[in-house]
């Protein structure tokens, strides 16, 4: 019976089946199975915030990962990066910063310049006073 040539397409066809049911009852915002796994998401969250053991479980098998990933495939990531920044226009980049981040990239100048400005009259203010 495991040898039946038709064995393989069914399978295939109920993986295909439970895949679509499960996107299907994803994508429902108020079906069972969205509200139950929010709810599981949400209950875990409370968990994390108010258990400091599960969370320094948490933060070690995460470090334990990030750790295994770099060791293991540091090398290829810095050379996916390497090779995706050399690829980078400076102008084109620099545009796309600061449309993502525009707003605040102007905070950050215009904080330089006051700090800056305060700290060139407090230098100015020492010289003038000794």
């Amino acid at each position: 019976m495991t040898d039946h040539p038709r064995r393989g397409g069914s399978v295939v066809a109920g993986v295909q089946a439970l895949r679509t049911g499960l996107l299907g009852a994803l994508a429902d915002a108020d079906g069972p199975l969205r509200r139950r796994g929010v709810a599981a998401l949400s209950e875990y969250g409370d968990r994390l915030v108010n258990d400091p053991d599960l969370r320094g479980r948490v933060d070690g098998h995460a470090a334990d990962a990030i750790g295994f990933v770099v060791s293991t495939y540091g090398h290829e990531i810095a050379k996916v990066i390497s090779q995706t920044v050399d690829r980078w226009d400076g102008k084109e980049a620099a545009e796309r910063i600061e449309l993502h981040v525009g707003r605040d990239l102007q905070f950050i100048r215009i904080n330089g310049t006051i700090v800056g400005g305060l700290a060139g009259l407090a230098i100015h203010t020492l010289n003038v006073l000794l």
